[in-house]
């Protein structure tokens, strides 16, 4: 196992794999050489792209991380919202489906739509552990 850093970039309505800080999964990805990456980074699949091109691996996630949001505990990905758990104690409900990417926040005891601006929900995540990339469309099927 080894450590490496991955992004994880939405593709919304529910396509995206979940994420948390301390997850030991199996984790699909496309490869630097594989996604045509020019910076050479290691990007989490969603089935908005060829599933043939991916790749799995078994991994340990030990952070993620936004520019504007900063220090995230867990993405949750299943439904027409997805929640960003924020290290600070916030929750972000941020719409998957009619409108990707617009934030409700809960603010004094009821949900509204947030100010904050958000242009890239694409999240640094590195991994404690990662083992090595093995072929993965059999699992992307389900």
């Amino acid at each position: 196992m080894r450590t490496r850093a991955a992004e994880w970039r939405p593709g919304w309505y529910e396509l995206d794999q979940p994420i948390e800080e301390g997850l030991s999964a199996e984790f699909a990805f496309f490869s630097p050489e594989q996604a045509e990456e020019p910076n050479g980074v290691l990007l989490f699949y969603n089935t908005l792209w060829n599933r043939a091109k991916a790749v799995s691996a078994r991994g340990v996630i030990a952070k993620i991380s936004h520019p504007v949001l900063g220090a995230l505990i867990s993405v949750d990905t299943r439904g027409l919202d997805y929640t960003f758990v924020l290290k600070d104690g916030r929750r972000l409900v941020v719409n998957a489906e009619e409108k990707p990417g617009t934030i409700s926040e809960l603010i004094g005891g009821n949900w509204a739509t947030s100010d904050e601006q958000v242009p890239d929900w694409t999240l640094a995540v590195e991994f404690a552990d990662l083992g090595p990339l093995l072929p993965a469309p059999r699992r992307l099927n389900r």
